[in-house]
């Protein structure tokens, strides 16, 4: 079957070895997502076992946020180096394996150690998965096969409220976490049918020379920016979503039904990024970009002012789908932060820019938990529209990339001379 190109002509078809490629980085990233929405749950049993305050509440979820973007630089760097096949297993048995040891803690401070090395292994999943799905897929199609990979948080956010809504208050939170340590099965998948990228073979890096290109204004610029443009998504997403399933708990609503408004949202998010992985190759980056913040924008605001009647009335699910709709800017991130880098040092790029941004957005979290108790959660969604609609115009400081050739990517910054005083 032929695939269809950005211009609507033909494109190179997938091949089993590219769409295995695809498969072993969206597997592993839908546990990413998974386990951030699974915490959000358990945090409430959890908080009752220990006797938690919201602040040290909000500390677990920081810790996990703080460790996402330790593990996307380290990991980062170490597939640059060493293989993107390679690392995005490892990042797999990382997280799979201390996510089990979380049910045997004894202590707070016990479960805060295992959760930030959890989250140290899934940090680098999505960044390293991405490098590898870039440099695997055909260029015309890039931005669609990056908008399905994203899209698999969305199948991470049902699971995680499905489980932590409706198994966990049956089995318990230390069950639950025993049994989300079976990703480590994925590991297998990974070494046996996920093949290395051929352009990483044929370009890795010396080590010599890794960190002189790492401190160019050619890695640097761009890495700022995305850095910048992935800060304002997840400053916003996070903002905006960490407390809710706790919020709704307050307001009188069962854990259960809780599960279900985030089931919503992430069906809303599915259909959007969807759509994103769609526009992006046929509209372009930043078009889609866009666009995809703006509806989070516009969602947010007329949620904000339609606040009220979120406990009485069933018209409030619009603004919401509106705004997880649009709550996609990182199903453009992928294709487009991956144009911007060269092949030697593309999934240090891509990894940290987007796992700094992550990690970074601890702060939401402890801001959320110190106003909605006073003031409500209307004023955390404004603060998130806000921010999304910076996003919306941010987008169009990148430069379009829609389909552009990777090698011609790493020729115009390689053969690019340094500029005097760098390394």
């Amino acid at each position: 079957m032929m695939a269809t190109g950005s211009a609507g002509g033909p494109a190179e078809q997938v091949t089993k070895a590219q769409f295995s490629a695809w498969l072993g980085a969206f597997v592993g990233w839908i546990f990413d997502y998974y386990e951030v929405f699974l915490l959000a749950f358990l945090a409430i049993p959890i908080s009752k076992e220990f006797g938690l305050a919201p602040s040290q509440t909000a500390y677990i979820f920081s810790v996990q946020l703080l460790f996402i973007a330790v593990g996307g630089v380290v990991f980062g760097y170490l597939a640059d180096r060493f293989g993107r096949k390679r690392i995005l297993m490892w990042t797999v048995v990382v997280y799979a394996v201390f996510t089990f040891a979380r049910a045997f803690s004894s202590s707070y401070a016990m479960l805060l150690g295992l959760t930030a090395v959890a989250a140290f292994g899934i940090g680098g999943e999505y960044g390293v998965g991405q490098t590898l799905v870039s440099e695997a897929l055909p260029r015309e199609r890039r931005g669609w096969w990056s908008g399905l990979l994203y899209g698999g948080i969305y199948i991470g956010i049902a699971l995680g409220a499905l489980v932590g809504g409706n198994v966990a208050p049956v089995i318990g939170w230390r069950w639950t976490f025993a049994l989300s340590g079976l990703p480590v099965l994925i590991a297998i998948f990974i070494r046996f049918w996920t093949p290395e990228s051929k352009m990483w073979e044929a370009k890795r890096p010396a080590a010599r020379s890794y960190w002189s290109l790492i401190m160019r204004r050619s890695f640097l610029g761009p890495f700022a920016l995305c850095l910048v443009a992935a800060s304002l998504q997840f400053f916003a997403y996070y903002g905006i979503t960490t407390f809710l399933p706790t919020y709704l708990v307050k307001e009188g609503f069962s854990i259960s039904k809780a599960s279900w408004w985030l089931f919503f949202t992430a069906f809303a998010g599915l259909v959007g990024s969807t759509g994103a992985a769609y526009t992006s190759d046929r509209w372009g980056r930043r078009i889609t970009l866009s666009y995809v913040a703006g509806s989070a924008a516009l969602g947010g605001l007329i949620l904000f002012l339609s606040w009220r009647y979120l406990l009485t009335s069933s018209w409030i699910l619009v603004p919401f789908f509106i705004l997880y709709f649009g709550s996609n800017g990182a199903a453009v991130f992928g294709a487009l932060f991956s144009e911007q880098f060269p092949t030697v040092t593309r999934s240090m790029g891509v990894s940290a820019s987007l796992q700094i941004a992550r990690g970074l957005a601890f702060l939401p979290p402890i801001i959320a938990a110190a106003i909605f108790p006073t003031y409500g959660y209307a004023p955390i969604v404004l603060g998130g529209a806000v921010l999304f609609a910076l996003l919306s115009l941010g987008a169009w400081v990148f430069k379009e990339t829609r389909g552009k050739d990777l090698d011609e990517v790493d020729r115009e910054v390689l053969m690019r001379p340094a500029v005097p005083g760098e390394a």
